[in-house]
């Protein structure tokens, strides 16, 4: 998972778009969950979010990867349109789950593209688990304190109230590399503060989003190995250069000049936000040009 700059994408036009009355699907969902007559039980249709526009926004922000999970899929999957705060119930939310947060159904800051592995209830064999677990976000929106939800769309402070509480990293507000590390074989973990501490939205968000799933680890594992594979090409590379600089030959200087500069543009492929899982490739790839060559990225 990797920082996103929202504002790289204009909010799509559809989701303001008016029916025939004058009013925003927004507006209609507000009248139904405080309509008098409302039972608690009443779901409102939402459709907006799924229209087209919408939908090629979000591929477009995300470069076509699941903003949790950071997984090329629209070779096999349209991808979901995911709510971050769930639209329709809180699953952990007491007593009552039900409406969700209906007001952000249509709202730009809540929507995110996902794979179905990371929002959908799948089975999945977890790494380091031998057994197959059901798991992923749906409905899941956990808090610290499950007494500061914020239920109703009027609230005074709106979600500014809920946010100190919230255990879910969002790639558009918070920065995810704070947060996460990536280790051999292609695992994920929470990072430790200086007191030793796990990050505890990290360690939720890895669970929520199912980011320990076997397939994924190894996935990342094989992108692991070959980072390090360039890596090692990057060094020696580097070595021969290094020990033809001295020479008067310029020909056999130009020659491993150029091949140095090439396996450097192979290595740096790899933080090119198009790419899967940049965020395990500038811890490992940015600290090797970091200690070796001083490059910042």
């Amino acid at each position: 998972m990797i920082k996103v700059d929202r504002s790289q994408v204009p909010k799509p036009s559809a989701l303001d778009k008016k029916n025939r009355a004058g009013k925003t699907e927004t507006e209609r969902a507000i009248e139904h969950y405080t309509a008098p007559t409302f039972d608690g039980t009443t779901n409102f249709e939402f459709k907006i979010y799924s229209d087209s526009e919408v939908k090629n926004a979000l591929i477009k922000l995300f470069k076509g990867k699941c903003a949790y999970c950071e997984s090329t899929f629209l070779h096999v999957y349209s991808g979901d349109v995911e709510h971050f705060r769930p639209k329709g119930e809180i699953e952990e939310a007491t007593p009552d789950k039900k409406p969700g947060y209906y007001w952000l159904a249509a709202d730009w800051d809540n929507l995110l593209l996902s794979c179905r592995n990371c929002n959908q209830k799948l089975s999945h064999s977890m790494y380091g688990i031998g057994t197959k677990k059901t798991m992923g976000k749906m409905n899941q929106f956990p808090l610290s304190d499950i007494t500061k939800y914020v239920r109703i769309h009027d609230n005074v402070n709106g979600i500014a109230d809920e946010e100190p509480y919230r255990l879910l990293l969002n790639p558009c507000i918070d920065n995810p590399e704070d947060h996460l590390e990536y280790g051999d074989e292609g695992v994920i973990r929470p990072k430790k503060d200086a007191d030793g501490n796990e990050s505890i939205k990290a360690k939720k968000s890895i669970d929520v989003y199912v980011l320990q799933r076997m397939y994924l680890v190894q996935s990342r594992e094989k992108k692991l190995i070959e980072m390090q594979a360039q890596i090692q090409r990057v060094k020696e590379a580097t070595e021969n250069y290094n020990d033809i600089i001295g020479s008067t030959d310029t020909t056999k200087k130009f020659y491993f000049e150029r091949i140095l500069k090439r396996e450097m543009e192979g290595l740096k492929k790899f933080l090119n936000p198009e790419e899967e899982y940049v965020g395990m490739a500038r811890q490992v790839v940015g600290e090797f040009l970091r200690v070796n060559f001083g490059i910042a990225i």
